[in-house]
Formats: structure tokens, C-alpha cells, sequence
């Protein structure tokens, strides 16, 4: 049941009694005071019954989340706070001597903000927040984007203990299902290896050896093949049953498919399985938390996690969307339906994107163009081998059908690309063999040099020389807008996912986000509207103090304090 946060502030809790103490203008002050009117109960009702016994107030429940995301800390250390932070009290309204809940009480809150998709609301509820105190409130908005890796917390392991892992979840789901006696399948099956510390920990023999290794990967495969024969005879019964057996339908696929992208059963020269030359796309490198990917922010840099993208309105910082990403997709996946969500969040059309080089390929602007915004974002720089001659060094004189390359020497002849989107210049061997700036221009021995140019390369040199401008640069430099606000969310802790899986990842970004953008909020407060509130509040207690001035004592529940009529 709707359990409701009463209307009227009482005299003598923390929220009232102490606020000026903990400071009006601080971040807790602001969510006293304006936490009633950021999140209202009844937003929440379809989240509860109608019978049974009332609810902490969801309300509430939505400041802690706030405040358990601005400070970094665990479930647990949340509540803890509420039952000894002054600063916590006063925010939450929660009295001196309790705590607001239990921690399973947080965790189902969270929960069932997660499974019907309102955390979205409450991040939504920051933007709205924010545009009313007139941030980033201008008739055609100015956004940039960009993403940022995120550690997963799934355990990442090797080819053979991922296996060993995923045997291991196939058996424990089918016993699960079945209600078997899992010591007693596992020593029937010879699976016993696979449920101590570590299978390649455990296994003993010379690692140097490669014939050892490879009969061992037999041995797991062979294992592997059992575990999903077990799983096809638990299943038995169970076709149209998905909600029973649906976890173990799921560690099923997740075993074939780390054999499939691993492990080469039958390899040509029949020596046995051996382990998978070079990687599959979208390798899983965690069975705790599959969705989680291998990728790579630079060339010498990767990580494995996902990628958390922001929406940033360049004049106040104020973020106005998130998504996450796995780590292996590109900066530029989601970044139109990213758009489109932070448009739904304000009234102002957004008029330009700023965005770096992953947002600068023509197939990237035309499907942002396509929402109707101006991009501004840096061009890739032209494909060239590594020290030789890029595309620009030539010129191209369609007109006449011919190009000049940096030598001066004119191409023999063009012709029309697959595509037949431009054309390709080829140059004469006779020219290129004794020119001295071969060496710099191609990597061939035998052949000429080519040159392809098609409406695209001519399009995306046109922004090239157009980024080289003071125009340019000065509209670009409005990007560190979302550099900073992404410094804003590591301070906040989203360099590490506190939870397993893509949804519950995003979930915390949002919910970052979310405290990023009431503190940007909170620190533009006015301060006469600070000092209206207060006089709210005083005028109430005096009017409460006259009401009770023929009591001798009027106790606050704490037996050392209290308030005294005028004249004892």
C-alpha cells in the first residue's frame, strides 16, 4: 500500500529544527526543501497495492537514491546514514532517534524502479527541474556527446575456465529445475572438476606443453557436451513452460555459444579441439555478466565493461541524456536515439550536436542531420598508409578527368568505382617508377599509385579544411561542456558498474546523472528564495510555539531538551 510523506512539516524534526544548521544553500537543504516538490508520492502508486500495510514513502525512497548516489556508498551504508547523519535526516525529514528503512526495502524500491523502467522518470525529473530554474533554457539548444568506458563487475576469465563457469551454471540450473541432488549428478557425470576453486587452477599438468593443453581442452569439451545433454533431458516436458525453465534455457545457449566462439572441436588436422584462432565479434568474456564486451577507447588502451553515453547541453552543463552501450560498440551506435531522447526532455528544439571524431563520418552526420540539427564534429583524418601521401597532397580536376599528384605528374586514366559514386585516378608506371617521392607516395614495388575519390572523400575533405577555421574551433571548443560533466560522473563513481548487466548499468548512470544535475541546481539557488523559505518555516514554528505557551514543557523526544513557556 502508498504510503504518503505528511504534507505539513512538523515542528521540531531535523528537516525543520536543523536545516539552518546544516545550511539552507547546501545540497541537503536544497533536497528538504525542494525534495517534496521534485518527487510527489502519488507519481508512484502504480508501483503498489491498494491493500496491506503503507510503504515508506516513495518520496523518500527517491531522496536516498539521490543522496546514496552522490556519496558513492553501499546499500547498506545508506540506511546507516539515515540513522546517524545529520545531513541525511534533514534531506530525508527522517526523526533524530530512527532510519528511514531496512536495506531489502531500498534494494525492492530500486528493483521495482528497474523492472517497470521508471528510473528514466526520476532522471527525467532533474532535467525538468533544472529548465524551471531556467538552465539550459534557450529557444534552440546546444548539445554535445560523447561516451565513456565503464568497468563491468562481472569476473572476466580465460577460455577454459569460462567454459568451466558455464558447465558449471548448466548443471546447478538443471538440478534447480529437476530438483536433483546435485553432489550426486555431478560425482555420477565425473563433473566434480568443475565445481572447485578454479578449473585451470586445479588441473594439473605442464602448461608449456601444448599436446597437454590440448588433451585437456578435449576433456572440457567432452564435459561440455554432457552438461547440455543433461540440460536437454531436464527440458524434457517443459516445451511451452518458459517462465520455469527460462534460466535454464539461458545457461544453456550461453554454453553453446562460448564453445562455438572459443573452441574449434573439429579442426582439419584432426588432432582434436583446439582453441579458436584470433576473436569472434562480440566475444562474451563473462558468464556472471554476459552482456559485458571487450573494447578499446584507444588503440593502446582497452577495457572490459561497457560504454556510458551523455547528451550535454553546452551552456549549463545540464545532461540531458543517458544510454549505455557495450564496451565493443562504437562511440556513434545509439547516438541518434540518444538525440532523440533528450529532445523529448525539453521544450527547445536542439539546433546544433557537437561531437568528436567518432561522430565526424558522413554515414554518422547524415543520419543526425536527418533529426534535423546542425553536426559540428571533427572529420576522420583521410585513410592513407603509414607514411605516404594522403588524398589532400593531390589535386583533382574533374572537369578535365585527371588528377596531379605531389610530383606534378598527371594520371593516366579514371574510371568509375564499384559504387559508382566517383571515380578512381590511376596514374602511369612509366611516371611512378623513377620518381624519388615514391617511397612516400606508395608502398608498391610494381604498381602505380591510385587515387579514388568518391562524393563522400570529397564531402568530408570539405570539413577538414572547414575545421581548420577560427569559426570552427570556436564553436568546437564549447565541447569540454560534456568532458566535464563526464568528470562530474566519475567523481560520482560510474568509472566502476556497482551491478551486473546492461539494464541495471544504465540504471546507475541515470541515476548519477540524475544527482549531477541537482547538484548543478542546488548550487544555483537564490538565495532571497532561500531566506523566503526559512521565514516559511519560522513563521510556522512561532505560531506552533503560541499554541502551546500554556505548557509548562512541550517534549521533542529527546529528555534533555525542551521547549519552555515564557516566564518558567
Amino acid at each position: 500500500m502508498l504510503g504518503k510523506k505528511p504534507a505539513q512539516r512538523e515542528l521540531f524534526r531535523p528537516d525543520n529544527a536543523l536545516l539552518g544548521h546544516v545550511g539552507a544553500d547546501s545540497f541537503y537543504g536544497f533536497l528538504a526543501l525542494e525534495g517534496p516538490r521534485l518527487f510527489r508520492d502519488e507519481d508512484f502508486a502504480e508501483l503498489y497495492g491498494e491493500r496491506g500495510r503503507p510503504s515508506v514513502p516513495p518520496s523518500q525512497m527517491c531522496v536516498l537514491l539521490v543522496l546514496q548516489a552522490r556519496e558513492g556508498v553501499s546499500d547498506q551504508e545508506a540506511i546507516d546514514r539515515t540513522a546517524y547523519d545529520i545531513r541525511w535526516k534533514v534531506a530525508l525529514g527522517v526523526e533524530l532517534e530512527e532510519k528511514l528503512c531496512a536495506k531489502s526495502t531500498l534494494q525492492l524500491f530500486r528493483a521495482n524502479l528497474l523492472l517497470n523502467e521508471r528510473y528514466e522518470r526520476l532522471f527525467e525529473t532533474s532535467v525538468a527541474a533544472c529548465r524551471r530554474q531556467g538552465l539550459g533554457a534557450s529557444k534552440k539548444l546546444e548539445v554535445a556527446i560523447d561516451s565513456t568506458p565503464v568497468l563491468g563487475r562481472g569476473a572476466v576469465k580465460d577460455t577454459y575456465n569460462l567454459v568451466s563457469d558455464a558447465i558449471r551454471k548448466v548443471v546447478e540450473d538443471a538440478c534447480r529445475l529437476k530438483e536433483w541432488d546435485r553432489d550426486e549428478l555431478v560425482a555420477e557425470q565425473g563433473l566434480g572438476r568443475h565445481f572447485g576453486s578454479s578449473f585451470k587452477g586445479e588441473s594439473d599438468l605442464d602448461w608449456s606443453n601444448a599436446q597437454e593443453r590440448r588433451a585437456l581442452l578435449a576433456q572440457l569439451v567432452a564435459d561440455a557436451r554432457v552438461a547440455l545433454q543433461l540440460a536437454k533431458k531436464a527440458l524434457r516436458g517443459y516445451a511451452k513452460d518458459w517462465a520455469a525453465t527460462g534460466q535454464l534455457r539461458e545457461s544453456q545457449a550461453l554454453l553453446s555459444r562460448i564453445l562455438a566462439q572459443d573452441i574449434e572441436e573439429e579442426p582439419e588436422d584432426g588432432g582434436g579441439p583446439r582453441i579458436r584462432q584470433g576473436t569472434a565479434p562480440g566475444r562474451i568474456i563473462s558468464t556472471t555478466d554476459p552482456e559485458m564486451r571487450r573494447g578499446h577507447k584507444s588503440h593502446s588502451k582497452g577495457f572490459d565493461g561497457y560504454k556510458a553515453s551523455l547528451v550535454v547541453e553546452t551552456g549549463d552543463g545540464v545532461i540531458l541524456a543517458t544510454g549505455v552501450q557495450p564496451g565493443n560498440a562504437a562511440d556513434r551506435e545509439g547516438a541518434a536515439e540518444l538525440l532523440i531522447s533528450a529532445d523529448k526532455v525539453t521544450p527547445s528544439k536542439i539546433g546544433r550536436l557537437l561531437g568528436d571524431t567518432a561522430y565526424g563520418d558522413m554515414n554518422t552526420r547524415r543520419r543526425l542531420e536527418g533529426l534535423e540539427l546542425e553536426v559540428v564534429a571533427k572529420a576522420p583524418p583521410a585513410p592513407s598508409r603509414k607514411g605516404t601521401f594522403k588524398r589532400d597532397r593531390f589535386r583533382v580536376s574533374e572537369s578535365r578527368g585527371h588528377a596531379r599528384c605531389p610530383a606534378g605528374k598527371r594520371s593516366k586514366y579514371r574510371s568509375r568505382t564499384r559504387s559508382n559514386d566517383g571515380w578512381k585516378y590511376v596514374f602511369s608506371r612509366i611516371d611512378c617508377s623513377p620518381c624519388p617521392l615514391r617511397d612516400q607516395c606508395t608502398t608498391s614495388r610494381i604498381a602505380a599509385r591510385t587515387l579514388t575519390v568518391t562524393e563522400d572523400s570529397k564531402e568530408l575533405d570539405r570539413h577538414r579544411r572547414h575545421q581548420r577555421t577560427k569559426r570552427f574551433r570556436k564553436r568546437y571548443r564549447r565541447r569540454i561542456a560534456v568532458e566535464h560533466a563526464i568528470g562530474r560522473l566519475q567523481g560520482l563513481g560510474i568509472r566502476q558498474a556497482k551491478y551486473f548487466g546492461a539494464r541495471k548499468t544504465a540504471m546507475q548512470i541515470a541515476m548519477a546523472a540524475m544527482a549531477a544535475n541537482l547538484g548543478l541546481l542546488a548550487a544555483c539557488l537564490d538565495p532571497e528564495a532561500i531566506l523566503r523559505a526559512l521565514s516559511r518555516a519560522a513563521f510556522g514554528l512561532t505560531a506552533r510555539i503560541r499554541r502551546f505557551h500554556e505548557t509548562e514543557v512541550v517534549s521533542i523526544g529527546l529528555p534533555e531538551i525542551g521547549l519552555c513557556r515564557p516566564g518558567l
